[in-house]
């Protein structure tokens, strides 16, 4: 295998030659000489590190180099480029309009510096990092045969998680599908202003990820699977089987990564909501009922919440600012 100084060990990954420029259908050739990976993905702080442990502790090489969460470090450059500089719009990609020399060996190296030190041959390897949702398309043309898990969390419980403001252009295609925006209903995507509102910056940033990750892995069809978080955390074994057996996991390695990993399941990681004022909740759910509905995490519009919603509208007066 060739490491991060050039020099050339054992080579498991046929791919890691030096051609030049190459087309993505010339790059999936050559990634279809390792095994398919498993790839999680899912809205930031959505518990995934959890997951990861599970499968990890199972036997899935799950990368070199992570950093504390167990993202990927070696797959985010890959997921920055293709983020900035197509998404959402890869039909370019699959067309041959788009002139981007650069992604092939981008790709290269991202995977190359991931499995550093991996066995190869048939060994299961994957990655975890939460941005991947973004460019599921490439990845899935890059590996036609790879596996997904989306972790999905209650939008409330991750709305009162600190993250990032959308500063950035990658930020803000993450959160707004466009980095052509620099304000919005009042909102200034500065450090300061996230500081002050992040969980109404969260809540956009949930909204946007969950149903971009949905609509994805809707397209992936039986290679992807859908996780809930509070699932993992209140039933543990029972969801943590279900994973593992998507994997097609050994028997002997999923009790064995259940017992290791079952002491970091705690029941009180979930509805932390719960415990933040009431009002700044609501703001939280303005602005993702629809998709909380649709996911379960709320409770079907009642008489009262139809005659609350009534009474609010007639009360407010529309300004510029609010739209």
């Amino acid at each position: 295998m060739i490491g991060r100084s050039g020099a050339r060990s054992s080579c498991i990954l046929p791919f890691m030659t030096d051609p030049s420029h190459l087309g993505l259908a010339k790059l999936r050739d050559e990634l279809a000489g390792i095994a398919p990976p498993v790839v999680i993905f899912n809205k930031s702080h959505s518990g995934s590190r959890l997951l990861g442990s599970l499968i990890e502790a199972a036997g899935v090489f799950m990368g070199a180099h992570q950093n504390d969460s167990k993202d990927s470090w070696d797959v985010l450059p890959l997921v920055e480029h293709l983020v900035v500089e197509h998404y959402p719009d890869y039909a370019p990609l699959w067309s041959g309009t788009a002139a981007d020399t650069a992604l092939p060996e981008i790709a290269r190296t991202a995977f190359k510096n991931h499995l550093e030190g991996f066995e190869g041959g048939s060994a299961p390897w994957g990655w975890k990092l939460c941005e991947t949702t973004y460019i599921l398309p490439v990845i899935d043309f890059l590996f036609p045969r790879a596996k997904y898990i989306h972790l999905i969390r209650d939008g409330r419980d991750v709305a009162f998680s600190e993250h990032r403001a959308p500063n950035r252009p990658f930020w803000k295609k993450v959160y707004f599908n466009t980095d052509r925006i620099s304000t919005w209903r009042g909102l200034r995507f500065h450090r300061r202003d996230y500081a002050r509102r992040g969980h109404i910056y969260n809540a956009l940033h949930w909204v946007n990820s969950v149903s971009v990750g949905r609509a994805y892995g809707a397209m992936l069809r039986e290679r992807c699977l859908e996780v809930r978080y509070e699932a993992l955390c209140e039933d543990f074994e029972k969801t943590a089987q279900q994973v593992l057996s998507f994997l097609e996991v050994d028997a002997g390695k999923v009790k064995e990564a259940i017992v290791r990993v079952g002491p970091q399941a705690h029941r009180g990681a979930v509805h932390k909501h719960l415990r933040q004022p009431q009002a700044i909740v609501r703001e939280v759910v303005e602005i993702e009922k629809p998709l909380l509905l649709s996911l379960g995490y709320l409770e079907p519009d009642s008489l009262l919440d139809v005659v609350v919603a009534r009474l609010q509208d007639a009360r407010s007066v529309p300004t510029e600012q609010n739209f």
